[in-house]
């Protein structure tokens, strides 16, 4: 109730709103899971050839060929607009959904509460469940001034399209470049 009312007073939202969105939201048991650390006794391996294996195999380069060329001309306009090569975007998509292919499948409002206000013990747990207080506070914006859907769907921490980007950056930086 303070969080929907400070959200609300602070940026000049409707509180009956902020209230109906936070409370069409469910706890995500599964969120909470995804997100939490590795167990002290589970190592949790990063490496390059581990990376390398994942995500640059022949099946992701001929899905990043084929999503490049039908793409080409939105590609090079990005990239001319905003000087980041063509190639950097489509690497970017690739990795975040697979080209589109795996958008994630977490309401975005499920996710996001549940990581503002259950966040799981770690010893940053108050300075991420901050953030994700932010990433909700900037979700639940963009659902009142309809820019998003309150049933949107991403990942399980909240990211949101093909590049997957958190509603605050969605809120400061998205251009909608086809007026839909």
């Amino acid at each position: 109730q303070a969080y929907a009312q400070t959200l609300a007073n602070e940026r000049s939202l409707p509180l009956d709103q902020v209230l109906a969105i936070l409370g069409s939201a469910r706890k995500n048991d599964t969120v909470i899971r995804l997100i939490s650390p590795a167990p002290p006794d589970q190592k949790v391996w990063r490496s390059w050839k581990t990376y390398r294996n994942r995500f640059v195999e022949p099946k992701r380069i001929a899905w990043g060929v084929e999503f490049y060329k039908q793409h080409s001309d939105t590609l090079q306009r990005a990239s001319e607009r905003f000087k980041v090569p063509a190639s950097t975007i489509v690497a970017i998509i690739g990795v975040e959904t697979l080209y589109g292919r795996n958008m994630g499948n977490f309401r975005i409002a499920d996710a996001l509460t549940t990581l503002a206000f259950n966040y799981p013990e770690t010893k940053n747990q108050a300075e991420r469940a901050a953030m994700f207080k932010d990433q909700l506070s900037d979700f639940i914006t963009l659902v009142i001034k309809g820019e998003l859907s309150v049933n949107a769907v991403g990942s399980y921490a909240g990211a949101i399209g093909l590049p997957q980007f958190m509603p605050g950056s969605i809120m400061r930086y998205a251009i909608d470049g086809n007026n839909d």
